[in-house]
């Protein structure tokens, strides 16, 4: 079990997303044919890291780590 603070493993070739902080989940409306938020800023990782958690399940099934001086998003 993790929790924030912690440092995770991933693998090599891992997606690391970056969203638009205005849009939140909470100000889409469902009923519309929007499928979510779209990334805005991506990386893959070129070798195996430990990052540190920042908060666990927190968007789409997503965890935010820090890399490089920022907050990322990786699928779980």
């Amino acid at each position: 079990m993790t929790s924030p603070g912690d440092l995770v493993y991933l693998p090599a070739e891992t997606m690391l997303l970056q969203y638009n902080r205005e849009v939140e989940e909470l100000d889409l409306d469902p009923n519309k044919t929007y499928i979510g938020p779209a990334p805005i800023k991506y990386k893959r990782l070129e070798k195996p890291a430990n990052l540190l958690l920042i908060e666990e399940k927190c968007r789409n099934n997503c965890s935010k780590v820090w890399f490089e001086g920022e907050e990322w998003y990786v699928k779980q």
